[in-house]
């Protein structure tokens, strides 16, 4: 009985944040979208592939979707603090819903070919440019401080669901109905998150807990300014960002993980041929393993809730996945190999829901949307180029290297990380006084 109370206290406590209406609803909306979404990038990946017989074609697909994410999130970011959060939401997630039915329309008529799908990736790469670091930064308004921890570790726990189930319910879509299914369907799972955000309070910052926040949103323009002013510059640049001392080495080691630490999920498919001698079904296996260790990383950062230990979390998680990168090398046994993925992908989790949180803690709401526009950078913006570069190193050197090589990166950028953390909170702390 003692058993069931207790496990009773730790599932309320981890899903606490849900019980705050907006974030609720907010929720429920992101669950639906970012299914659609999955269901899409799966059904695309394999029509790419339908019309090409390419290889190349689909890394030319990702790079256009990922290269307006480097040149163009820090403006989304400007975007996101000089304009209200939600009116962005909007449009962003109006004009992706319209993108989704041009591809819908174009597969269903027989009209699509892979220019155009390049064509409407680098759309979709200019819409997310925005959308992503305004999303990020909205976040904070529907939860008090104090529980933002938790609130992006169920984020983070929605995102890793949708991860799973939209490529299963895609695969079962393309088979009985076609790819431009698939794409209706997500244009559909748009208006759930319309609705969702309709739903919200009318003044979202009344909803909230901590008056400072509220009152900072409502005088935003000038903290905007004095922002600026305090950082010895009209506008609040880049390099301002990168120097800040209570986020710079949490961003330099997101950069590194993106760069090394994401590279295992690209060469999977090289590893399933080449090293494990299996097929398609040990690949759904790994990805799924992969998906299933996300999902129980940020459920288990959503348990703790805290943001005080963080800092060390996030350079510890680093050095293991750096240990289950060096294993999926090693390992020659499927059931090895699974038992890396799912501790890669519970890495990668905490890592980067880590890292969200305490970037969104250190920072003003005035400048929230500018610096979560550069961690989005450093986190997923390198990446289309980071997995290029590894796919030629595994096609050089063979992928065992290549994976001993990313892990070898890891787990540098994680000592360095823990090295220099506490030169940058030193710094930081005066500041604080």
């Amino acid at each position: 009985m003692k058993f069931l109370e207790g496990l009773k206290k730790e599932f309320g406590q981890t899903f606490r944040s849900l019980r705050l209406r907006d974030f609720r609803i907010y929720t429920i909306g992101q669950l639906t979208s970012l299914t659609g979404t999955w269901m899409q990038s799966v059904a695309l990946s394999w029509l790419v592939y339908s019309i090409s017989g390419s290889a190349a074609a689909l890394g030319t697909v990702a790079l256009a979707s990922g290269l307006p994410m480097i040149f163009l999130t820090y403006f989304g970011g400007v975007i996101a603090d000089r304009y209200d959060r939600r009116t962005i939401l909007y449009w962003t997630v109006g004009l992706h819903m319209l993108q989704a039915l041009a591809l819908t329309v174009l597969a269903y008529t027989g009209m699509i070919t892979v220019s155009w799908i390049i064509v409407l990736a680098v759309v979709g790469g200019c819409i997310g440019a925005v959308e992503m670091p305004t999303r990020q930064s909205f976040v904070p308004n529907l939860v008090p401080k104090d529980e933002l921890t938790n609130a992006i570790g169920i984020n983070s726990a929605v995102r890793n669901t949708t991860r799973i189930l939209g490529p299963a319910i895609a695969g079962l879509t393309i088979g009985i109905f076609g790819e431009a299914f698939c794409f209706g369907l997500n244009a559909v799972s748009y208006i759930a998150s319309l609705i969702t955000l309709a739903m919200l309070s009318s003044t979202i910052t009344a909803s909230m807990h901590n008056a400072p926040e509220s009152d900072e949103k409502k005088i935003q323009p000038k903290s905007l300014k004095q922002a600026s002013k305090k950082n010895g510059s009209s506008k609040d640049s880049i390099l301002n960002v990168l120097l800040d001392p209570s986020i710079k080495s949490v961003l330099f080691l997101t950069a590194a993980i993106s760069m090394f630490g994401f590279q295992y999920t690209v060469l999977l498919p090289v590893v399933v041929d080449r090293v494990l001698g299996g097929d398609a079904s040990s690949l759904g296996f790994l990805s799924a393993a992969s998906g299933i260790g996300a999902l129980l990383g940020s459920l288990a950062l959503a348990s703790r809730g805290k943001t005080a230990t963080l800092r060390r979390i996030i350079g510890l998680t680093s050095l293991a996945l750096a240990a289950a990168v060096a294993l999926l090398g090693f390992s020659a046994n499927l059931y090895l190999s699974l038992l890396a993925v799912t501790a890669a992908g519970a890495a990668i989790s905490v890592q980067t829901g880590g890292s969200i949180s305490l970037v969104q803690t250190s920072v003003d709401s005035a400048r929230r949307g500018r610096v979560m526009a550069v961690f989005s950078i450093f986190m997923i913006g390198f990446a289309p180029i980071a997995a290029m570069i590894a796919g030629g190193l595994a096609e050089m050197l063979g992928v065992q290297p290549t994976l001993y090589i990313s892990a070898a990166a890891v787990l540098v950028s994680g000592l360095l990380y823990m090295v220099f953390r506490k030169k940058d909170q030193s710094e930081q702390d005066p500041q604080r006084k």
